[in-house]
């Protein structure tokens, strides 16, 4: 029997009454589906100022603010992950969209700002596994990618999601957008195909785990009921579209996500179970044990 201890979504927070939980139940794994950085009040000025908009149109004093506690957030996302480490557990995780990466963050998005990088703290007790195939004697674990958004390769959801309606540049910027993301989600489906031919292949028995940051798209949870967000972001699905899609095609056993704190929980897809392990800043974990 295998134990796990499943967080993420810390942003710059790890209490000490989980660390204690964790040392308490001994698992034999840490699994982190990422958001080791963030903060609050970046998360208000994202939501408030730059949320759908051009960074042209962030005035100078938002974007000063906004890139100061970029910083600030890498810097508590490198104390969670050292504090992390003390326990002595293997750590196997992948970045959020919160985090710095070393890939396009999200389908279609540009690199985040180059503050920081986790690499240096990566050793024998945590890996980032981005796009990898780990294998141990009871399970596989195919792990995914860094995704904020559903990603969905239609250029009419694309035209209904960044209003091209509207003037010229607007819709420049939006069929820019529209092909970058395009190009990343035919990437990803790419190397989540090898992944999991391979998983399938090796697996004679053993568990097939895929943890990805975000949920898979239009389940119980992936709506955003985020009391922060706009009024026109409230109650849509907003869950990867690709990761709806490699699940239903490979129902690997069990599904390890994040990245929606409102919607701790589990769900299934086919055969596949889903869980949403939620937010470690609001003392929100999953324990599993295979």
């Amino acid at each position: 029997m295998t134990k796990f201890f499943i967080l993420g979504d810390f942003h710059g927070k790890l209490s000490n009454s989980i660390f204690n939980k964790i040392k308490k139940e001994k698992p034999d794994f840490i699994l982190s589906p990422g958001d080791f950085c963030g903060n609050k009040r970046l998360g208000k000025i994202i939501f408030k100022y730059i949320y759908h908009k051009s960074y042209d149109e962030v005035s100078s004093k938002i974007k000063k603010e906004y890139e100061h506690l970029e910083h600030v957030s890498f810097s508590a996302g490198v104390s969670v992950i050292n504090k992390l480490k003390k326990l002595k557990i293997t750590i196997i995780a992948i970045h959020g969209n919160w985090d710095p990466t070393p890939y396009p963050y999200d389908i279609g998005g540009d690199k985040k700002l180059e503050f920081g990088s986790f690499k240096k703290l990566e050793d024998k007790t945590f890996r980032l596994s981005d796009f990898s195939l780990i294998k141990h004697k009871d399970f596989i674990l195919v792990c995914g990618g860094s995704s904020s958004c559903p990603g969905i390769p239609s250029f009419d959801k694309f035209k209904e999601e960044f209003n091209m309606s509207s003037g010229y540049m607007e819709k420049q910027e939006a069929l820019i957008y529209f092909l970058k993301a395009r190009r990343e989600y035919s990437r990803r489906k790419h190397i989540y195909k090898k992944l999991f031919t391979k998983a399938k292949r090796i697996s004679k028995g053993r568990k097939i785990i895929f943890m990805t940051h975000n949920c898979p798209y239009k389940t119980k949870l992936d709506i955003i009921k985020n009391k922060n967000a706009p009024k026109s972001a409230k109650k849509k699905h907003t869950g990867s579209f690709l990761e709806r899609k490699i699940i239903e095609k490979f129902q690997p056993n069990i599904v390890i996500c994040g990245h929606m704190h409102e919607n701790f929980g589990q769900d299934k897809i086919g055969k596949s179970i889903i869980y949403n392990a939620g937010s470690a800043a609001d003392g929100k974990f999953k324990i599993l044990e295979i």
